[in-house]
């Protein structure tokens, strides 16, 4: 297949690879994961705790939208430029810098604490994920094969979704007034560097060529990174107006935040059998399942609301759900790109989920607008289906070929 070549894109160069034992792989698999649990962490914790504390003073609901925005917005651009600064600084340096981007940032957060400040070290803070995030991944895909991919997979974004989930306790024991949250998120921080440090040795090389890049793996992979697209987009429009579309259903603020936890469980617990099942049938399959099942149980949802027996069990397969498809397309770039080619490819499956993050919310509070409050379903469910139909036209299409 011969594609354009954009002029500066990653490359893992296998000839400067270290021949690792398998020991040694699980040692260095281990660090990275470990370290996504502090940066996930960092982002689920900040998002809330600074929108309760302009909430407090009062701050209009755009501008709070907007200020939120900023962190997404480093994310989304840095994935774009981030190859030649890789380049220069190495694997582990880019790390190391990603971590005293978010670090600073926090800190500095409660230092100069007023929300025009904020939007400059919310993307800095953005920048910082940004870089853990798209190195992390290659370095994850770089040293796995196949046959456990999904497996390993689904233990990466187990971490992710743990800090998402711990955000919420930590909120609820600490408070969101006073220094307290942001010295929690950094000292989390600084400890969630010390694996990466003890495995520097089994990094994998990553370095910028002439080759592969970010629209050259949209053309080879459309269905891959549309998935990441609509589920980025899904969970953030859900869990941006759950609370309040569950509120505006008759529930107290309490019993709300409880239904949400339960999503948040079942996104943690339910990612190995996702990963299992990924690596015994067809992932592109799969993907198509999981959108039709997230159209199916964000419609059944409010009509399980009123019985905990019944919205339970739905919202935990709903949350597994959610993350799955994640976890399911991160094993699909592994599988579908070449070494030298997957830090474009995590770059872009990043930059499109990022995309859909940073677009769900506002449109998810057009649609509530529209019909209140039930424009949320309506939104998460059409966007399920035109997934499900587009990558079910493109499997038959291609069925037979390499492509997804």
């Amino acid at each position: 297949m011969n594609e354009p070549r954009d002029a500066s894109v990653f490359e893992t160069d296998d000839e400067e690879l270290p021949t690792l034992t398998p020991a040694q792989i699980w040692r260095s698999l281990g660090a990275v994961i470990a370290s996504v649990f502090a940066a996930s962490l960092t982002f689920s914790i900040c998002m809330p705790l600074l929108v309760l504390i302009l909430e407090r003073r009062e701050t209009e609901p755009w501008l709070i939208g907007l200020n939120t925005a900023a962190t997404p917005a480093g994310l989304l651009l840095f994935t774009l430029i981030m190859p030649r600064i890789v380049e220069r600084l190495g694997t582990m340096r880019a790390l190391y810098l990603g971590f005293i981007l978010m670090i600073l940032s926090v800190v500095l957060l409660p230092v100069f604490d007023n929300i025009w400040a904020w939007f400059p070290i919310r993307f800095l803070m953005g920048v910082g994920i940004a870089i853990h995030w798209v190195v992390s991944e290659t370095w994850i895909n770089t040293l796995v094969d196949n046959r456990i991919r999904g497996r390993v997979m689904s233990i990466y974004v187990t971490a992710m979704s743990a800090g998402f989930l711990g955000a919420l306790p930590i909120l609820l024991i600490v408070g969101s007034e006073g220094p307290e949250p942001f010295f929690i998120i950094a000292a989390a921080l600084a400890i969630g560097v010390m694996p990466l440090i003890l495995a520097r040795d089994l990094a994998p090389h990553i370095k910028a060529h002439t080759g592969f890049g970010i629209f050259a793996a949209i053309r080879r992979a459309p269905a891959t990174m549309l998935a990441a697209l609509t589920d980025g987009f899904v969970f953030a429009a859900i869990f941006s107006f759950f609370l309040i579309y569950v509120q505006r259903e008759g529930y107290t603020e309490q019993g709300a935040l409880t239904l949400l936890i339960v999503l948040s469980v079942g996104n943690v617990c339910l990612q190995y059998p996702v990963g299992m099942i990924a690596d015994k049938y067809d992932r592109r399959v799969l993907l198509i399942i999981f959108a039709m099942l997230i159209a199916v149980f964000t419609a059944v949802f409010p009509f399980t609301l009123g019985d905990p027996f019944l919205s339970w069990p739905l919202l935990f397969l709903w949350g597994g759900v959610l993350g799955g498809i994640y976890t399911c397309g991160l094993a699909l770039v592994g599988q579908r790109f070449s070494r030298k080619e997957l830090a474009p490819a995590n770059a872009t499956f990043i930059f499109v989920y990022e995309l859909g993050h940073l677009t769900g919310p506002p449109i998810a509070g057009f649609a509530i607008a529209l019909w209140d409050p039930h424009g949320l379903i309506v939104l998460a469910v059409s966007a399920g289906v035109v997934f499900a139909l587009f990558a079910t036209i493109r499997h038959v299409s291609q069925r037979g070929k390499d492509s997804a």
